[in-house]
């Protein structure tokens, strides 16, 4: 209920930082570039939230893109009133790497397969959704983009932990495999981690 309560309060001050009214300001390419692929994300994470919490197996995958739904929408919310502010036009679809990646995950529906896949692939996205933020927060031009980078990291970085929970609790697909939790260390570029787990299953635990 204390992580619920603090991110619920970030999602609440990252939409009074974006929402102030006023002319619109000038931005240069670094910050447009970032508000169009964390749009981008955004619906990314909410089509693969929406998609897992009919097509996982695990619990414990239903209920994080229950979550995923719930908390990218609303940070979704804050990136396109700051676009607004800012006369940044936001995509209005995910990318074509995006939905194929969805598209090849919806092969895997309804089997154990589909929840390592799509685990292993919120991991990646986290972890480079997390450097994106950092990058922004240090080196932005326009001050409230950097504050809003700042305020989606703590609620990204709990997402990504709450992945790697998953990872640990549900139920390994190959029988006989040695679980072993996935390094925090955070990874730029393409890097895939592995999908470890323990035998027993649980649900996360609503934050």
């Amino acid at each position: 209920m204390r992580m619920r309560h603090r991110v619920t309060t970030a999602l609440a001050v990252l939409t009074l930082v974006t929402g102030a009214a006023g002319p619109a300001l000038a931005t240069d390419s670094r910050d447009d570039s970032f508000l169009e692929t964390v749009h981008q994300g955004n619906m990314a994470e909410i089509a693969a939230g929406t998609d897992a919490q009919k097509n996982a197996v695990s619990p414990c995958v239903r209920e994080l893109g229950r979550v995923l739904v719930r908390d990218h929408t609303e940070l979704d919310k804050g990136v396109k009133e700051l676009g607004g502010k800012l006369d940044v036009a936001l995509p209005r679809k995910v990318s074509d790497e995006q939905d194929k990646t969805l598209k090849d995950l919806r092969k895997k529906a309804g089997t154990p397969a589909y929840d390592s896949l799509w685990l292993r692939t919120q991991d990646t996205a986290h972890v480079l959704t997390l450097d994106l933020l950092k990058d922004e927060a240090a080196n932005g031009r326009e001050a409230d983009v950097r504050a809003a980078a700042r305020l989606a990291q703590p609620i990204v970085a709990k997402h990504l932990d709450l992945v790697r929970d998953c990872m640990m609790t549900r139920t390994p697909d190959r029988p006989g495999t040695v679980p072993r939790r996935p390094s925090r260390t955070h990874h730029t570029g393409s890097a895939r981690h592995a999908v470890p787990a323990r035998t027993e299953t649980s649900a996360v635990r609503r934050p």
